[in-house]
């Protein structure tokens, strides 16, 4: 992990052991001293008599609560973490118990593996790589809270002289150490000590790490050698000064939710309403004078398993009113809301121009780069891995809130694009990124620039397409894009990968054929290039990183959905007569077709009884893994022997979703399993309801297109968390994000979707602020909380189709 500064108060302790081995004596000797260097809360409102309202209040004036005050963000409850006291014992392994004590490995060009070796940890370095952090043993798992002071001790040798680091640090941003330092070591057994303070803010999740990589005092790689550590305590000496605000707490989250960015006029409008109540009043209000405009009544009060709360649920359709509004009811108070015509227009625009900003190889400028331009980024050729050949693949978006740039998610923010542009003739020439004004609509600009990035990743021999081009690690938190500049590579092509590409060249094929005629020519070939590369490639293991490359998998052991997809697409793009189509036939890819739906349902069934019922992957949805539902509206909406089916398969999961909606009080498909990701999953689910609509009789597609626009409200407020989901909307949204881009900048980029409610807890933050969390509570606005708060294309794109839906 990249790192840049310590901060501190230590006193340190180090006493050498003439003994070959740190396990040799188990009870270290004593030491001689040489000075140096929780749970959510809630908020509630109640009426003056403490039991409701009583008779019509339309025309008076109410409250207006914390919420709708210009310093309405919910804070955090203060005490919410337990007290540390003086004596308490943070750490203590002595690994006697044979095994390696939780501890993890990082490596970042060296190659480092851990052992128990006779009760110690035995830190075993094949190559220490070229960064002090090249080699890195980390545990996680502790609290450190400001004002306390501590005192840390181990034992520590090697079979060689050399240097390490220890340090106690920041797990995410800059990685700066709270406490650390440079110390020699040797085969003789090392007793460290150092009392410190935290004097920074308490984090609830810091991360404890010894760096064995290349340090500056090494002229060459020492090669195969061993560190033991041994006796690793990590205690509170004195609790005194403790301070407990914010330690570890979340924000006081409100009783009362609503879309905080607004509803046009004829929208339905919902409040949700967590109380133990049945049948409360509620009240919209102005906010410009609390002025009471509508009343109406909750329904009951149901259990919401995903929220473990009680939930009501309030309509309000009837105002229609432009205006800025709250909700006031006895159990809270809403954050503010408009209803006006144009009430998403600045969203559309800086959820697209998201996609700008992320843009890779090329300088950002102007207006629409805003505090987030830079200069031209990751231009070096990058190396095929396990060879000496170097490429250009300059270009595309960056994923996430890495630099990376990966094709299988690539492909999937392209599709979302494509199916907005098709479906509502989005042809808007003036968002502001460079291409404006050249009459073509700026959404095909933008993915034909991912397009372009996507055609050099492409293998010129064999049609067979590389999964991603990243450096061998992620980058410090704080960086900027222009400032990653170690070796890209090229990581080795997949299936995946290639189906892919091959789906969104056929569908590029359809759509640019008019407009840019010889683009379509060279992505129809591209697209028969791959796809005469997997069309006979059987792959049920997937993507794996290759050894020393650390940077987002992408995994998917179910590939024949991404044959499929592939095979339709071509087969659609020979019948549309595609440019470069002329001579191929039809049949070559329909021919495919039902042996592949085969294959695919095996593979899904195989997949899913591995994981077991628990962890089996939601079915069919627009996902970057189970992607065959591009297929199946693409083929549904033709005049082939394939629409009917696909057109039965396509309403067949919206009606699931319809079922599971139900047993939802916020109205949403994923019952208690909310995963990483899971906002990307709730608008790929609304996208493909809307797919669905779009090939439906008028009945259906009515049920359809409302429970799709349920999503947009939570996604912009509307959730047991009070949070709108998109950065820089509505009052209380993410500020703290997972985004390189947005932490060198020092503020954080609009238009960006969170990943949301994980309740698997799968990074450190998440696991030891949330383990008492709802699933659908399970989100915190933290940057080190990667699995709930990171952002990515492809999580923006299906909100854009969403969004694009309900502008219409």
């Amino acid at each position: 992990m990249k790192k840049k500064k310590m901060r501190g108060i230590a006193l340190v302790t180090a006493i050498a052991l003439t003994s070959a081995g740190c396990a040799a004596d188990k009870n270290p000797a004593t030491p001689v001293n040489s000075a140096s260097e929780g749970n959510a809360a809630t908020q509630t409102v109640s009426s003056e008599n403490g039991t409701g309202f009583n008779g019509p209040m339309v025309g008076q004036t109410a409250p207006r609560g914390a919420a709708t005050t210009d310093d309405n963000i919910p804070v955090p409850e203060e005490g919410s973490a337990p007290a540390p006291k003086t004596g308490d014992t943070l750490i203590n392994i002595d690994f006697e118990d044979g095994n390696t004590g939780d501890f993890m490995t990082f490596t970042n060009g060296g190659d480092l593996e851990l052992t128990n070796t006779a009760r110690q940890l035995d830190c075993s370095i094949n190559k220490c790589g070229s960064v002090d952090y090249g080699n890195q043993a980390y545990l996680d798992g502790f609290e450190l809270v400001q004002g306390c002071e501590y005192t840390y001790s181990f034992d520590i040798c090697s079979d060689i002289e050399r240097t390490v680091e220890y340090r106690l640090q920041l797990n995410g941003g800059d990685y700066h150490a709270y406490q650390g330092d440079y110390i020699s070591i040797s085969p003789e057994v090392l007793h460290f000590s150092v009392d410190f303070t935290m004097e920074e803010a308490s984090d609830p999740a810091p991360r404890l790490v010894f760096n064995m990589g290349k340090m500056k005092d090494m002229s060459a790689d020492p090669g195969d050698h061993h560190v033991f550590i041994d006796n690793i305590r990590l205690t509170v000496k004195n609790a005194d000064n403790a301070s407990l605000a914010g330690a570890g707490s979340l924000p006081a989250y409100l009783n009362v939710n609503t879309n905080q960015v607004g509803f046009r006029p004829d929208d339905t409008k919902t409040v949700f309403v967590k109380t133990e109540n049945d049948g409360e009043d509620f009240f919209v209000c102005r906010t410009s004078d609390s002025s009471i405009i509508w009343q109406g009544k909750l329904s009951e009060a149901a259990d919401d398993p995903a929220s473990r709360a009680k939930t009501a649920r309030g309509d309000f359709s009837e105002v229609s009113e432009p205006g800025s509004y709250y909700i006031y009811t006895a159990s809270g108070v809403s954050y503010p809301f408009t209803i006006g015509e144009d009430v998403y227009n600045g969203l559309y625009k800086d959820v697209v121009s998201m996609l700008y900003r992320q843009r890779c190889g090329m300088a950002l400028e102007g207006a629409s780069a805003g505090a987030y331009a830079h200069e031209a980024c990751h231009t070096a050729p990058a190396v095929i891995y396990g060879t000496n050949t170097t490429k250009d693949v300059s270009g595309g978006w960056h994923d996430a809130g890495d630099y990376g740039r990966y094709v299988v998610p690539g492909a999937k923010t392209v599709a979302d694009l494509f199916a907005a542009y098709e479906d509502y003739s989005l042809t808007s020439d003036d968002m502001g990124i460079p291409e404006s004004g050249n009459g073509f609509p700026d959404l095909l600009d933008e993915a034909k620039y991912e397009l372009d990035w996507m055609l050099k990743m492409q293998d010129e021999k064999t049609g067979g397409v590389y999964h991603k081009v990243t450096c061998s690690n992620f980058p410090a938190m704080d960086a900027a894009p222009e400032e990653e500049t170690e070796e890209l590579i090229i990581s080795p092509i997949s299936v995946t990968a290639t189906g892919d590409f091959a789906a969104v060249m056929a569908k590029a094929s359809v759509i640019y054929k008019d407009r840019d005629p010889e683009f379509a020519k060279t992505a129809y070939g591209a697209a028969v290039k791959a796809w005469d590369y997997i069309a006979d490639k059987e792959d049920t293991i997937g993507f794996l990183n290759p050894d020393g490359v650390e940077t987002g998998e992408y995994p998917d052991a179910v590939t024949a959905d991404e044959r499929y997809w592939a095979t339709a697409e071509l087969y659609l793009a020979c019948l549309a007569s595609a440019p470069g189509s002329e001579n191929d036939d039809p049949a070559k890819y329909s021919s495919r077709l039902e042996e592949l739906a085969r294959q695919y349902d095996e593979e899904k069934a195989t997949q899913n009884s591995q994981a077991g019922s628990d962890n089996a992957s939601p079915d069919n949805r627009l996902g970057w893994a189970d992607i065959i539902s591009y297929a199946w509206y693409d083929l549904a909406k033709s005049d082939t022997e394939f629409s009917s089916a696909a057109k039965t398969n396509l309403t067949n999961e919206a009606d699931k979703m319809l079922e599971a909606s139900q047993k939802d009080r916020y109205f949403m498909c994923l019952g208690t399993d909310y995963y990483w990701g899971s906002n990307m999953g709730i608008a790929s689910d609304a996208e493909l309801l809307y797919m669905a609509a779009n090939i439906s009789d008028d009945a259906k597609a009515a049920e359809y297109r409302s429970l799709a626009s349920r999503a947009l409200d939570y996604l912009l407020g509307a959730n047991a968390l009070g949070y709108s989901f998109i950065t820089g909307y509505g009052t209380f949204f993410p500020k703290d994000i997972h985004h390189r881009p947005s932490l060198a900048a020092g503020n954080v980029m609009p238009g960006l979707l969170a990943g949301g409610a994980d309740n698997r807890m799968e990074d450190p933050y998440a696991e030891s602020v949330l383990s008492e969390a709802a699933p659908s509570m399970c989100y915190v606005d933290n940057s080190q909380s990667y699995s709930t708060n990171e952002i990515a294309i492809y999580w923006n794109s299906p909100f854009i189709y969403i969004l694009s839906a309900e502008m219409k």
